[in-house]
């Protein structure tokens, strides 16, 4: 995956649902918060729920108990379910379960689900720093499908969109380099370095750029400084191993 963070457990990167119908609220506080303590029970609350007119809040809690299991198949069913219901419904919830449903693809090593996914979202976007957000995993998730070309055209998107968009740069040039455009990775790792200078990711792939390149007096120096930043990350620990030869 191109992503150089991984992906937050989705429990915790999910956040429930805005709006549920009030009188549905201590229902679904109720079945959100045995997702994590016991989510075959939280499964079992929301299907009786669901049956009984739960609607989409009910489909919402079944989706986030599945994917707490790993019951993958299941649970982008169920996000599938919740936001097409959201749809019909017109509660303004859509956005979220679209979203959603594509990290759990990606979670789920299903990263067409997750492009079909975030077609969906992007026509609800309401503005350009979210759109971007979403154009970044659409990237992501493109990557994996080894479809680079439409990946760079959305990352070109979202740096256009929000030019501070998380990851947008970073991944821009990793990209890039891989495709061999080594113009394209050295403009988007100044922009990277320019946000953020001590991030041991932008270093790492600095370095990168440089090897690629045949540099490898650069490569070593942007190692070392990503080395030195965040010893213990991913990035660091992979910039050490480039200088070790590891």
């Amino acid at each position: 995956m191109l992503k150089p963070a991984a992906l937050a457990l989705l429990l915790t990167a999910a956040p429930a649902l805005a709006a549920p119908l009030a009188s549905d609220r201590s229902r679904y506080d109720a079945c959100i918060a045995m997702v994590k303590a016991d989510p075959g029970r939280a499964i079992a609350v929301a299907m009786n729920w669901r049956v009984e007119g739960g609607g989409v809040a009910a489909r919402h809690c079944e989706a986030l108990a599945e994917a707490q299991r790993k019951d993958w198949p299941a649970a982008l069913k169920s996000f599938e379910a919740a936001a097409q219901a959201s749809e019909a419904a017109g509660d303004g919830q859509a956005l979220a379960l679209w979203m959603q449903a594509a990290e759990t693809a990606m979670l789920a090593t299903r990263p067409a689900a997750a492009v079909a996914y975030l077609d969906k979202a992007l026509p609800l976007a309401g503005d350009d720093k979210l759109r971007a957000t979403l154009r970044v995993s659409r990237a992501e998730a493109l990557v994996d499908l080894k479809r680079s070309a439409e990946a760079a055209s959305d990352l070109d998107s979202a740096t256009r969109l929000d030019p501070d968009v998380e990851w947008g740069w970073l991944l821009k040039a990793t990209l890039a380099r891989r495709m061999g455009d080594f113009k394209t990775a050295e403009a988007a790792i100044l922009e990277a370095a320019k946000r953020d200078p001590e991030s041991a990711d932008v270093q790492f792939e600095a370095g990168n750029i440089a090897a690629a390149q045949g540099n490898d007096a650069l490569a070593r120096t942007a190692w070392v400084a990503a080395a030195r930043a965040d010893p213990d990350s991913p990035a660091g620990k992979a910039a050490q191993a480039a200088l070790t030869g590891d």
